[in-house]
């Protein structure tokens, strides 16, 4: 499964619209244990679609957000009993 969805969100990064992969990375760090490809996701993203600028000077936007929702949904993860 780890496999096969980590295909499916290098496929959407590269030909899907940005917030469909930022979906499907959502549902990967809530569904997979310790998914750290996200943050590998987060810099290709910025390396294909990012600004030189990016926000207020930090290009690597979607990098720090897949940071934060790693940690943000591993400690959801945690608390929920499945």
């Amino acid at each position: 499964m780890r496999i096969a969805g980590n295909i499916g969100i290098a496929v959407s990064i590269l030909y899907l619209p940005w917030w469909f992969s930022v979906i499907f990375i959502i549902g990967a760090c809530f569904s997979v244990p310790k998914f750290y490809e996200a943050v590998v996701y987060g810099i290709l993203i910025d390396a294909l679609y990012g600004t030189k600028f990016g926000l207020y000077g930090f290009s690597y936007v979607f990098t720090g957000v897949f940071i934060i929702i790693f940690l943000v949904l591993s400690v959801v993860r945690r608390r929920l009993s499945w």
